[in-house]
């Protein structure tokens, strides 16, 4: 075994150690970290339906360990409730939690009803969409569950949180501000119920604490790849200057080696970004799709997240090649794919599924959203000031992912909307 290959690999079995090291450790939680909220770090008051007229009787105890809500709920109130209003701080700058990825609540609820629901606010402030002056106009990151009695603590996921779509709606808060938000949480509520009665409530929280990692899978991720790229580098560079002191002409081949391989580099990113662009449009073609799209799909299933298509279709789109030629259709082509690209979001893909046929993904979207977005789009398309006066328009089918459906059979879904759309007259947009 030579000296060489004796370091190489002396240094790939320390690597390797490090890294399964690093991600053993990740595993056994020595990473994780936790954020209890307690009265040391937040104010607890108690609030209720008084403020908007009611007669809701409210109070609140703490005996060191745990703190208590009762309410003698009064039948004044349009909505009756109370609830336990968590301020951790005193003004709009709050605590980041998007680093947390769950949050656990021991709590116990006695209501008249079994199972009944309580509600769960995170409430959080950005000058997008908030104001100092209106409490209400911090977003609603909510969840509803049945904590029940002595059930210990429940743990849930930070991505079951949903902005409440009345707070969307009279706020009209712009779609990109309308997913869940946690980068500055300025008071947490635990509230009744939908649904209480005037009776007597009464809600023990027993622990609230917020679970998260001190560093992400992704970020031990790249300190590994980079890690192993600074030893590969460093390695390098030893035997390069072992090479310069006694190799004068060996030194010379390697620098024309290593511009050779930079050379094919540049070489295999222009032949790789040919394989994945569609060469007229220079839009994504069907081989970037298959790259990332049963992944992108299996996400969605797991995490219970909408994932639609829109089908778009140029209508009369032989008429247009067979009047003005090909080279017409193509330049059309060309910016009925600009305009797409012009008005989708950063999170969708356009596709050029094949001849005047395109396909956008839209994650994180449900069909109502995407059916909107589809008209905006055809209104676009409508009302483009097109060369020569043509008059260009174009039929959408729209289809949201069902359950564990495959991607074929939400393609075909799509497929006949679009046919619907074009069976009543083209220009129209059609849902699955």
């Amino acid at each position: 075994m030579t000296e060489l290959t004796q370091r190489l690999r002396s240094t790939a079995y320390l690597l390797i150690i490090i890294t399964t090291s690093s991600y053993l450790l990740y595993q056994c939680g020595v990473f994780d970290r936790e954020f209890v909220i307690s009265p040391r770090n937040a104010i607890f008051q108690n609030i209720d339906d008084t403020t908007q007229g009611g007669n809701t009787q409210s109070w609140i105890d703490y005996d060191g360990k745990s703190l208590s809500l009762s309410c003698q709920i009064a039948d004044v109130a349009k909505w009756p409730f109370c609830e336990v209003a968590i301020n951790l701080s005193s003004g709009v700058k709050g605590i980041d939690l998007s680093q947390y990825h769950s949050i656990g609540l021991d709590i116990d609820y006695n209501s008249p009803l079994s199972d009944e629901r309580i509600r769960v606010y995170l409430r959080n402030f950005d000058p997008a969409y908030s104001s100092k002056g209106d409490p209400v106009s911090s977003k609603f990151n909510a969840i509803e569950f049945a904590p029940g009695v002595g059930n210990g603590i429940q743990v849930i996921p930070m991505q079951a949180f949903q902005v409440l779509s009345w707070w969307i709606a009279d706020y009209e808060v712009p779609i990109e501000y309308s997913g869940p938000q946690f980068n500055n949480v300025t008071i947490i509520e635990i509230a009744t119920g939908s649904n209480i009665k005037p009776t007597t409530y009464s809600l023990k929280l027993k622990q609230l604490v917020f679970y998260g990692k001190w560093i992400s899978e992704s970020m031990l991720l790249r300190f590994n790849i980079f890690l192993w790229l600074l030893s590969a580098i460093g390695f390098l560079v030893w035997e390069r200057w072992k090479l310069h002191c006694g190799l004068k002409e060996i030194e010379k081949k390697t620098i024309q080696l290593v511009s050779a391989n930079k050379n094919l580099h540049q070489e295999n990113l222009f032949f790789e970004e040919l394989a994945y662009k569609d060469a007229l449009t220079g839009t994504n073609n069907r081989n970037a799709v298959d790259r990332w799209l049963q992944e992108v799909l299996e996400h969605a299933r797991i995490n219970h997240q909408p994932f639609s298509i829109i089908y778009l279709d140029i209508d009369h789109f032989k008429l247009i090649n067979d009047t003005f030629g090909h080279h017409k259709g193509d330049e059309i082509l060309r910016e009925f794919a600009q305009l797409l690209n012009n008005r989708i979001r950063r999170t969708d893909m356009l596709v050029r599924w094949g001849g005047e046929e395109f396909i956008i993904f839209c994650s994180g979207t449900d069909r109502a959203g995407v059916t909107g977005f589809s008209e905006e789009l055809r209104q676009i398309i409508e009302n483009n000031d097109w060369n020569d006066g043509l008059a260009i328009t174009c039929s959408i089918g729209v289809a949201q992912l069902s359950g564990h459906e495959n991607f074929d059979s939400l393609l075909q879904r799509a497929d006949n909307a679009l046919y619907k759309a074009k069976k009543l007259g083209r220009n129209r947009v059609a849902t699955a």
